[in-house]
């Protein structure tokens, strides 16, 4: 298969791109005009596109490609890149990373999913499936929605994914129904050093016995307070 060239590569959507139409993203911190796991986020938009019945074998191989074009733009000390496949093409959009307020209010909100929906690992899928949820939380006066299920478990934010530590030790939710994590693969190992790190459910009963964490590609780790 011929390597698909890029359309709409650059500095703002193309005329065809809608945020709103369901379909496999990714969001990758750049920090000097390098793409941190730039490899990791092309697999799991190949990921997601099989989930569609797309064949992307030739997603990864445009790693330089994206490389040399994030280089070429990159204007800040750390940004985004954010990547989207419509149909047998990638686009791309460079922005400045988004401020983290502190403290971080979360607002903790009934997850809008149903749980074990099988798109769940790759919400790109459901298009703006958090949208309805954070703007509840702007709305009470929180930067984030803390999502939780029937049983009061909780699961993820809208834009992050989640762990409670507690006594040194960091507890995270079960991974069905949420999104599958490059970060909690990829970054937490690091952050967190020697603290042992286990799956358990949690409740907001158990956010006061601890520190909540909120982590995601792009921003990294950040503490959450409970609104």
């Amino acid at each position: 298969m011929a390597t698909a060239r890029l359309k709409a590569f650059g500095p703002g959507p193309g005329p065809d791109y809608d945020p709103a139409i369901p379909a496999p993203r990714s969001a990758a911190r750049v920090e000097r005009g390098r793409i941190r796991h730039l490899s990791e986020h092309l697999a799991r938009l190949r990921v997601s596109s099989s989930i569609q019945g797309q064949d992307l074998e030739w997603i990864e191989s445009l790693a330089s490609e994206v490389e040399a074009w994030v280089k070429l733009k990159s204007r800040g000390p750390v940004e985004v890149l954010r990547l989207r496949v419509l149909g047998s093409r990638v686009w791309a959009l460079l922005e400045p990373l988004p401020a983290t307020p502190h403290p971080y209010l979360v607002k903790a909100l009934p997850h809008p999913l149903k749980q074990g929906h099988p798109f769940a690992p790759h919400k790109g899928l459901l298009g703006l499936w958090s949208t309805p949820a954070l703007e509840a939380a702007h709305a009470a006066g929180a930067a984030d929605a803390l999502l939780f299920w029937p049983d009061g478990t909780l699961v993820e934010t809208a834009i992050a994914s989640i762990a409670l530590e507690v006594e040194g030790e960091l507890w995270l939710p079960p991974s069905e129904g949420r999104v599958a994590s490059l970060a909690e693969r990829l970054d937490l190992p690091e952050w967190a050093g020697p603290r042992p790190r286990r799956v358990r459910a949690f409740n907001l009963k158990d956010l006061e016995a601890g520190q909540l964490w909120c982590f995601n590609a792009v921003r990294g780790v950040w503490p959450g307070t409970l609104l």
